[in-house]
C-alpha cells in the first residue's frame, strides 16, 4: 500500500496485520472531496495503519493525532512516521476510539478521520464525540460498510455520501454555533 498524493506519494506504508485498510482508490477520492489539507490538524481514529493521517501529513498537513487500541496499530504508525521523518508532525496514542474522543483535552481538529471495523455499531456516539473535537465548519469522514446508511444527529451536517465497493464514506461538516 502506497501514499496517493504529496510529497511522500510512493511512499510504501507498512500494514499491521488483520485489518483492513482504506484503499488508495478511496483514499485518494477523500481528498478529491475534502479538498486542500496544507496546514490543518488531522485526528485519525482507528487508525490502524495510520494511512489517512499520513496521506493528510504527505499532502501538508500541520500535525496529525493517530489514535487505535491495537498496540501494533501503534508501533506500525510510529515506524511509518519514523521512516518518513516526520515523527514531529505526529502523535501516536493507544487507546479506545470512543476514550480518547470523550477525553481529549487538546486543541480542536479541522479533519476527523474514523475507520471503525465494519461490526462496530456504535455510529452516533462517535459523531456526538468529535461534534466536541472539530473546529466550526470542520470536517468528519466517516468509513463504513457500504450496506449501513449513514447516521445523523443533530449539530452537524452529513453533506456527501459515497460509496465505493464494500466501503462507503460519510462526511459531515460541524454545523457552527448560533
Amino acid at each position: 500500500m502506497q501514499i496517493t498524493g504529496g510529497k511522500f506519494r510512493g511512499f510504501k506504508i507498512k500494514v499491521p496485520k488483520d485489518i483492513r485498510p482504506t484503499s488508495a482508490f478511496n483514499r485518494k477520492r477523500i481528498f478529491d472531496i475534502i479538498g486542500d489539507v496544507e496546514g490543518l490538524r488531522v485526528l485519525d481514529i482507528f487508525c490502524g495503519s495510520g494511512a489517512l493521517g499520513l496521506e493528510a501529513i504527505s499532502r501538508g498537513a500541520k500535525f496529525c493525532v493517530f489514535v487505535d487500541i491495537r498496540n501494533e496499530s501503534a508501533k506500525v504508525v510510529n515506524e511509518n512516521l519514523k521512516k518518513l521523518g516526520v515523527l514531529d508532525l505526529g502523535l501516536v496514542i493507544r487507546e479506545d476510539a470512543l476514550k480518547f474522543c470523550r477525553n481529549w483535552g487538546g486543541e480542536r481538529f479541522d479533519i476527523i478521520f474514523a475507520d471503525p471495523p465494519y461490526s462496530w455499531e456504535r455510529y452516533e456516539e462517535i459523531l456526538e464525540c468529535v461534534k466536541n473535537l472539530l473546529k466550526e465548519n470542520g470536517i468528519f469522514i466517516l468509513e463504513l460498510s457500504s450496506r449501513i446508511k449513514p447516521p445523523e444527529i443533530e449539530g452537524i451536517e452529513l453533506f456527501k455520501f459515497v460509496k465505493g465497493g464494500d466501503s462507503a464514506f460519510a462526511f459531515y461538516r460541524l454545523r457552527p454555533q448560533r
